[in-house]
Parts: C-alpha cells; structure tokens; sequence
C-alpha cells in the first residue's frame, strides 16, 4: 500500500521518528513480557519460543533504525517485524499472536509516561525537602504578607513558604494517585474484546512492573486518563507556582523591596545602571506557562471525542507530554535556586509593617484582652488610630471616647504590642506563623514528604525487581 506523500511527511514520518527517539526501550520490553507469556501459556511452542527469543536477542543488539521513513512500512512496529521476519522467516509472525496493535502501543506509552512522571516526581520531592529545610531556618524572619495587593498583617518567610511547600506537596499527592492510574497494564485487551487465547494478563502485568491489568478491556484501549489525570495534576502545580512567582515578584519590587535575590539571579540593564532585575522569577512564569500550556492542550484534546479507539490516544499528544515534561523539570531547578537563595530585608520589613499599621489587628485583640471590651469597640478604636497617622495620643482620645473611661495602658505596653516581632510570636495557635504555631505545619510536611516517598519507592523498587523477573524469564526461554 502506497500512502499519500502529505501524509507520510505530517503523520507517518513525524510518528516514525516519535517512537524511534522514545519509545524504543518500552517498545522491546513488552514485546519480551508478550513473548514469555505466550510461552508459558503453552500458546506458542517451545521451539518457536525459543527461536522467537534468540532472534528477538540479536536484533535488539543489532538493530538500525534509518533516520529517515522507511519505505514499504507504515511505521516501527511494521520495520521491526519485517527484520525479525528476516532473521527468523515464518515464526516470526507468532510474536503477534493474541495481541493487537491497539494494546501494544497503549502499554508502550503507559510504560514510557511511568517513567516520565517517576523522575518528575523524585525531583519535586527533592525540591520539597530542600524547602521544608529553607522553612526551619527561616521561622525568626519576619515577612508582611498582602491580601487585596495591600499590606495585611506581619507573618515569617517560613510562614509564607511552608503554605505553598503544602500545596505543592497536596499536587504532588494527586500526582501519586494519577500514577497508580497510569501504571495498569493494557496488554491483554487486543483489539478491545481480549482474546480467545487462554492469555495470563496478570503475569505480562507484573513482568512489566505494573500495579494490575486494566480492569475492563474497552476502557484499556478508549481510556485518556494515563494522560489527562497527570496532565491535569501537573498543570494545577504549575498555577501554585506562577502565583507564587507574581507574588514574589510583587514582593521584590522596588516599591516594596522587602524580598532579595543575590547578584548571580539578577540581571542588570544595558543603559540605565541603576536597574537590578530579578528577571528568573519571569522566566519561572514564562517556563511554567509553556508547560501548562502543553498538559492543558491533552486535557482539551478530549473534549466531544467518541468514546474508542480514536488515535487522540496514540502517540502524537504524547509528544506535547513529553514537551511539558521537560520544561517543568528544568523550571524546578530555576525555582529552587529562586527559593533557596531568596532573602528578606529585616529594615524593610519593619518600615512597612509600621508605616501601614501591618500590627494594629493585634493592638485591637489586646485592648479586648486587657480592657475587657468587645472586639467591635475594640476595632472602631484602634481605626481611630490609625486614621490619626498612628497618634497615641488619638488613640487615648478614641478610647475615652468610645469605652468613657481612660486607657490604662502605658506608651511601652502599646509599643510592644505594636511590634512587629510581638505581633508574629503572640500567633501561637497551630498553623500561625510563631514558632510554636509552625511545629505542626513542619511536622505535617514532613510527614506528607515521607508518605509520598515511601509510595514512589515502592514503585521504583518494583519496577526494578520486574526488570529482573522479565530479564530471567525472558533468558531462561532457551
């Protein structure tokens, strides 16, 4: 069959090329789990086992794939088979048996977006290890946080940081789910209906390191969720992430400058020498809409496709997976350098704090404390206050006025609550930004972070562990 040059240059050949650069390794492992299944369901002699084995052996080691479209082939699989049916001759065709190219090609990508997402996932683990070490040693630096792109109340660095290290660690717990949903095992399926060969779906499952086979047959040949659940998780840690960066850029601005970066992530202008530009945190934003874009682009794909075999679940939108893949592992490590090496200006901090009465929701809890009055008597005095440009002597006035008594505390007792640092250390309620409200953010963290390896580490290790198995089954075929 001839195809249509068009076609060959837009599809065939781009497909082609696709399955050569990535797929390749996947592609021979499940064509050694099918082989060694079918052997020991005794669907396939021994002989042809055999035979199928040591030239499946040789043409792994030796095999050339031109760079370019073979002709006289529709694709890999097809250029694979017609050298293995030159090695081997007729036999050759007996790998194909109780097996279609709907369930081979769909274990061969779930095998490859595995892999994909276990890297990802050890590195954002790492990132958030490394974070959660940043809170500790940051729980004494004070940090005005914002609400309504105005100053709110007086917070930590480690309280700002630990709630998106949450977040990240929640995505990253919806990450884990969406694995176990890409690691079942399709082949078995066939077409869509299984087989009637007396096939063990659960031993190709294992040998290839799978969790189980896809329940349903139609579903392991129709499903796009080994796409869309990861891309979805990874698209909602992308928007954390970009949030964060516009916050933190909002945050280095020179009008607020109470965040800093050192000279190595700063750049500077070529004519006005006064520009410092922390311009990593536009390229965290810029790399992490490009990714977004990718895994938002597989979660439309699907929208009103028929529920089939529909080649939206075939290898061209893995491409864009594979794109969003690399662009989110390399802004990691451009927002771990951003987020270990960030520092906060201590003076800064101070200077607003005070200046936008950052501190007077506690001065209104105190009066409530120590005056016995009610929270909304409280409150309309200590606006008073700060609608006098923080006037002590306005806020005597207001309360004398409001409450018909004297204050009784002096100018120290207000200053001090007033301060920034009383202000943090008085938040002692678990989940505030004191140091004995942070415990149980840390220690939440911390265990989410081992929750989270330990799962991934039990995959890993039986992934490895199938290596082996198949290794030694497919070897001991003769």
């Amino acid at each position: 069959m001839e195809f249509s040059p068009i076609y060959i240059k837009h599809v065939l050949a781009k497909s082609y090329k696709h399955w050569a650069a990535a797929f390749l390794n996947e592609f021979k492992l499940q064509n050694r789990a099918h082989l060694v299944m079918l052997a020991r369901q005794g669907i396939i002699d021994s002989e042809t086992a055999t035979a199928l084995k040591k030239s499946m052996s040789e043409l792994d080691s030796t095999l050339e794939i031109p760079e370019e479209f073979p002709e006289g082939v529709e694709d890999l699989f097809f250029y694979y088979e017609k050298q293995l049916g030159n090695l081997l001759g007729e036999k050759a065709g007996s790998l194909h048996t109780a097996r279609s190219r709907n369930d081979m090609d769909t274990t061969v990508f779930r095998l490859y977006v595995r892999k994909l997402m276990i890297s990802l996932i050890e590195q954002m683990l790492k990132l958030a290890g490394a974070l959660i070490e940043k809170i500790k040693g940051s729980e004494d630096q004070l940090l005005v946080l914002y609400t309504h792109g105005q100053p709110a109340q007086v917070s930590t660095l480690a309280h700002y940081l630990s709630s998106f290290v949450l977040e990240f660690l929640e995505g990253l717990e919806g990450l884990n789910a969406s694995l176990r949903v890409v690691n079942q095992c399709p082949l078995g399926a066939a077409a869509i209906t299984t087989t009637g060969f007396d096939i063990d779906r659960q031993l190709v499952s294992d040998l290839l390191g799978f969790e189980k086979p896809v329940p349903n047959s139609y579903q392991a040949i129709v499903t796009s969720h080994w796409l869309t659940y990861p891309s979805m998780w990874f698209k909602s840690i992308l928007n954390d992430i970009t949030r964060l960066m516009a916050d933190m850029g909002h945050k280095a601005s020179c009008e607020v400058g109470m965040l800093s970066f050192p000279d190595e992530l700063v750049q500077v202008s070529s004519i006005m020498p006064q520009k410092r530009n922390p311009v990593i945190i536009e390229h965290i934003r810029i790399q992490s809409g490009m990714a977004a874009g990718d895994f938002q682009s597989l979660i439309d794909l699907f929208h009103n496709v028929p529920y089939q075999d529909v080649n939206e679940v075939a290898d061209a939108p893995v491409t864009n997976f594979t794109r969003g893949c690399e662009t989110l592992s390399g802004l990691l490590e451009l927002l771990q350098e951003t987020l270990l090496k960030v520092s906060v200006d201590k003076q800064r901090v101070d200077e607003i704090a005070l200046s936008t009465g950052a501190t007077t929701t506690e001065l209104a809890d105190e009066l409530v404390r120590r005056e016995g009055i009610s929270f909304r008597t409280a409150h309309g005095v200590t606006s008073a206050f700060v609608k006098s440009g923080y006037s002590l002597e306005a806020l005597r006035r207001s309360f004398l006025e409001l409450v018909g008594r004297t204050l009784k505390m002096d100018d120290q007792e207000l200053e001090t609550v007033l301060s920034p640092r009383h202000f943090v250390q008085i938040r002692s309620v678990p989940g505030g930004p004191s140091i004995s409200g942070m415990e149980s953010v840390v220690d939440l963290m911390e265990e989410n972070l081992k929750l989270i390896t330990r799962s991934l580490d039990g995959l890993t290790k039986k992934v490895t562990e199938s290596e082996k198995y198949l290794s030694m089954e497919f070897n001991g075929l003769g």
